[in-house]
């Protein structure tokens, strides 16, 4: 069977990691006859050449939802991209075999450059919960403000690598309610979304599988909860394949999402960035994808060209070199937080001082709040549970506003009798992010503004405790029933709309764009990572129309 180009962007990857490569390209590899022996060393050969190309076509400063989906339609137009990426490549097995480290055991490959295994659990009976792992180039980091925890993805994939996969449509009351005027919002969801939940391979699980499986016990009791309080359960679309899930319970496959691995990769299952978009764009053969890379400073040549400073470190945080890279078009795709810290910096060091005030603003943790809640003794959850959820319910707060929750687990190797659940509630609030010159960093300015989502999230779980005679848990989260200092799902810090045109052309500048979450401006009620690529979808497509 011929192979694809998905698949073949896949072995380029695997075999630039083999390699041990902090930079992998397609160039010069696609379209030639090469055993498979000796694609690693093609495309080693190919890497070192492009390594010293200082001038691109188009450059793309990070490789989550947003970059992948900029590089990948860049380059089917026939555009050669070069993307930096801060984290590694991870193809690489460790000592144990595998990828990526489980949740029970982890490693130097959990942290990024930390020696704390972080997690929104931080304690249990009344004793922190401490876990030391070596220092090292890790998939998750952390980055802590005063009043916010924000986890983030570090890797060829971005926050692919670690999240849960959930692919949910944001409701179009909310869309509509966040996004500027002039956003086509029917046409988003009618086009934009399908397109990218087709890409990342959404499925739902086999609801027979669901009612006989062992490992979903906790939100089949979670479930039934919900519905003496009046709520009604659905199954979520999901980038992890439900089918592999059915293999890993009957012994056929490895386990990955019931074998405790989730938060710091899965080895297994996951349709992952570096398995769809970000492979796809490599199989074109015109992506060079440079990995341990950051960008440093943006400025602007006297000739238009973008000219990025980049920084490459080895796995130990050793600097390896410094360079600039110019360009012609440059797509920053860090996120939320390396977006907006990006242009945070350049606006007010004097690079580029015609950013508008909206840069650093809008910035929302997108709710998130997390809660645990003691079942009866007649209802427990279940000791083997899958990471990869399920389940989820959608409702309206005391306000009316709209609130998506979903069932999480929490596995011990006992009996807990613990539902945990993660709540994005619409809240209105945002928080703004100004630049500390000492530290070279941009601070979130956040006090308080999650207040309305904890009344949002206690209000609906107050009635669940009425109707079960369950109680909160306040010793997972050191003392306090709602979690409300963490976020996995943080959006906005560069507005749709204001600190850019509709379709992510950074004002004050031309060949300048926002490719990811930093554009949404406030909280979606909805995991993120869908929205993140259909807007990238909808936004490239403008973008090659009018601009290329």
């Amino acid at each position: 069977m011929t192979e694809t180009r998905r698949e073949f962007g896949q072995r380029i990857l695997g075999a630039a990691a083999a390699l041990g490569l902090n930079t992998v390209t397609g160039v010069g590899v696609v379209g030639r006859s090469i055993a498979a022996g000796g694609l690693a060393a093609t495309v080693a050969e190919s890497s070192r050449a492009q390594a010293g190309r200082e001038r691109v076509r188009a450059l793309v400063v990070g490789t989550g939802y947003g970059g992948a989906v900029t590089a990948l339609r860049l380059a089917e137009r026939g555009i050669p991209v070069t993307m930096l990426e801060m984290g590694r490549l991870w193809n690489t097995p460790g000592a144990d075999g595998k990828v990526f480290c489980s949740n029970e055991h982890p490693d130097d490959r959990a942290m990024w450059f930390s020696t704390q295994a972080a997690a929104v659990v931080t304690s249990f009976g009344g004793h922190p919960v401490n876990r030391e792992v070596p220092y090292g180039a890790g998939v998750l980091a952390l980055k802590r403000y005063a009043g916010m925890d924000v986890y983030l993805g570090r890797g060829v994939g971005g926050g692919s690598l670690v999240n849960m996969a959930m692919l949910i449509t944001p409701l179009r009351e909310v869309l509509a309610e966040v996004m500027p005027a002039g956003f086509l919002v029917d046409d988003f969801l009618l086009r934009h979304c399908p397109k990218a939940r087709a890409k990342l391979k959404a499925n739902t699980i086999r609801p027979a599988y669901f009612e006989s499986s062992v490992y979903h016990q906790y939100a089949r009791t979670l479930r039934a909860n919900l519905a003496r309080a009046g709520y009604t359960t659905d199954f979520l679309p999901s980038g992890y394949d439900f089918a592999y899930m059915e293999k890993e319970e009957a012994g056929l496959v490895p386990r990955s999402a019931l074998g405790n691995e989730g938060g710091f990769g899965n080895n297994h299952g996951k349709s992952s960035l570096d398995k769809n978009y970000l492979a796809e764009a490599m199989g074109t053969g015109r992506v060079t994808i440079r990995a341990m890379s950051s960008v440093k400073k943006i400025e602007r040549a006297p000739d238009r060209t973008w000219v990025v400073t980049v920084e490459e470190i080895d796995l130990a945080g050793n600097i390896l070199r410094r360079y600039t890279v110019g360009c012609d078009y440059l797509f920053l795709a860090g996120g939320s937080i390396g977006t907006t810290e990006m242009l945070v910096r350049a606006r007010q060091t004097g690079t580029l001082p015609r950013l508008n005030s909206h840069v650093g603003t809008r910035w929302s943790a997108n709710g998130d709040i997390f809660v645990c809640r003691a079942n009866t003794p007649e209802n427990p959850v279940g000791i083997p549970q899958s990471i990869v959820p399920a389940t989820g319910f959608r409702t309206r707060d005391q306000d009316g506003r709209p609130l998506f929750s979903m069932s999480l687990p929490l596995p011990f190797p006992f009996e807990s009798g613990i539902s945990m659940s993660i709540v994005m509630p619409r809240n209105p609030e945002t928080g703004s992010f100004t630049y500390d010159r000492a530290g070279d960093q941009a601070l979130l300015n956040w006090s308080g503004q999650n207040a309305p989502a904890v009344t949002s999230a206690k209000h609906v779980f107050d009635q669940v405790n009425g109707a079960n005679g369950t109680q909160y848990r306040n010793d997972l989260f050191s003392g306090k029933v709602f979690s409300d200092a963490a976020t996995y799902h943080a959006v906005g810090g560069v507005p749709l709309g204001r600190a850019t045109d509709l379709y992510g052309r950074v004002a004050g500048y031309d060949r300048l764009y926002v490719t990811d979450g930093a554009l949404i401006p406030g909280a979606l009620a909805a995991n993120p990572a869908l929205t993140v690529a259909a807007l990238a979808e909808r936004n490239i497509e403008n973008v090659l129309l009018r601009d290329f």
